[in-house]
C-alpha cells in the first residue's frame, strides 16, 4: 500500500516524532545528545527552518519545526542519516537505529499548537525523569524562559502566544507549567473570575469593531444570530480572539454560539 504523502508547504509547522528501533535507546549519554543537537543546528541552517521547540528523551525525540521553502523530509533525512552515521561509528554497529519512518503532524490550529508545546515540554515530567521541568537539561524549556537559546527561535515561538512579549512569556509559562491548563480552559482562566474574563473579551470585541467601523453590529454579534450580514465579521473576530489566547469555549459562550462553530472557524487559521 503506498504511503500517504506528507502535508508540506512553505512556512508550515510540524510536530515530528522519531523513535528508536524496538524502542531502544538512540542516545547513550551526554555526548550523544550534544552531537545530535549539533547536527540539528546544522540542518536548520542548511534548510532554513525554524526550531520552535524540542525535547530529547533516551529512546526518541520530539521536534516542533517550521519549514521555509525546503521540504521537511529533506531536513529530517539529513538529521537522521548523519546521526545514524555518528552513532554506528561510535558504537561499532551497522544498520538503522530508528524504528521506521519518522512521524510528522501538521499543525494549523492555534489551540493545537499550544497543546503540542505543552506536550513536548512536559514529556520528561510525564516519564518521571524529573520532578521539575527546569531540571531537565535536554529540552528547550529553560532556554525559552531565560531568553538564551541559540537553537530555538524564541521570538517566533512566543509570537504564537501574544504579540506582547511580556504577555507571551506569561502565557507560555502557564501553558507549560500549570497542571490545570488545557486547550479548553485557555489562558489566565485560573486567575480570572467569569466576570473578569467576560469583561476582557468584551473589550477585545469593542476594539475589534472600532477598527472595522462596525460598532452598530455589536448587539447582533453577541446574540448568537445566524444573520448572514455578520457571519464574516463574526468569524474574523473568532480568529482574533483565538490568536489572543482565549479558549474556544469562552469565545463560544461569549458569542452565544456552539463550541463546534468556533472550532471549525479556528481550523482555517
Amino acid at each position: 500500500m503506498p504511503r500517504r504523502p506528507r502535508e508540506d508547504f512553505p512556512n508550515s509547522i510540524h510536530h515530528v516524532i522519531q523513535r528508536g528501533n524496538n524502542r531502544n535507546y538512540i542516545y547513550e549519554n551526554i555526548q550523544d545528545k550534544q552531537e545530535f543537537l549539533q547536527i540539528l543546528t546544522t540542518a536548520l541552517h542548511l534548510y532554513e527552518a525554524r526550531l520552535l521547540h524540542y525535547v530529547l528523551m533516551d529512546n526518541h525525540y520530539h521536534l516542533l519545526i517550521q519549514v521555509k521553502d525546503q521540504p521537511l523530509a529533506q531536513l529530517l533525512w539529513y538529521i537522521n542519516r548523519n546521526y545514524t552515521l555518528y552513532y554506528n561509528q561510535r558504537y561499532h554497529r551497522i544498520g538503522t537505529i530508528y524504528g521506521g519512518r519518522y512521524k510528522s503532524y501538521l499543525i494549523t490550529e492555534p489551540h493545537k499548537f499550544f497543546s503540542i508545546v505543552r506536550y513536548i515540554v512536559r514529556n520528561p515530567l510525564k516519564a518521571g525523569l524529573v520532578d521539575s521541568l527546569l531540571r531537565y537539561r535536554w529540552s528547550g524549556h529553560e532556554a525559552v524562559l531565560q531568553g538564551a537559546s541559540r537553537l530555538i527561535d524564541r521570538k517566533a515561538l512566543l509570537l504564537h502566544f501574544s504579540p506582547d512579549s511580556t504577555i507571551a512569556l506569561k502565557r507560555y509559562k502557564e501553558c507549560t507549567e500549570h497542571d490545570s491548563w488545557s486547550q479548553e480552559t485557555g489562558f489566565t482562566a485560573g486567575d480570572d473570575t467569569d466576570n473578569e474574563l467576560e469583561e476582557r473579551i468584551s473589550c477585545l470585541l469593542d476594539r475589534f469593531l472600532s477598527e472595522h467601523s462596525a460598532q452598530h453590529y455589536r448587539n447582533i454579534l453577541v446574540s448568537g444570530s445566524r444573520d448572514l450580514r455578520i457571519r464574516e465579521l463574526r468569524n474574523t473576530f473568532i480568529k482574533t480572539a483565538i490568536l489572543d489566547g482565549y479558549a474556544l469555549k469562552h469565545i463560544a459562550n461569549f458569542l452565544h454560539i456552539s463550541h463546534e462553530t468556533v472550532r471549525r472557524v479556528g481550523k482555517v487559521l
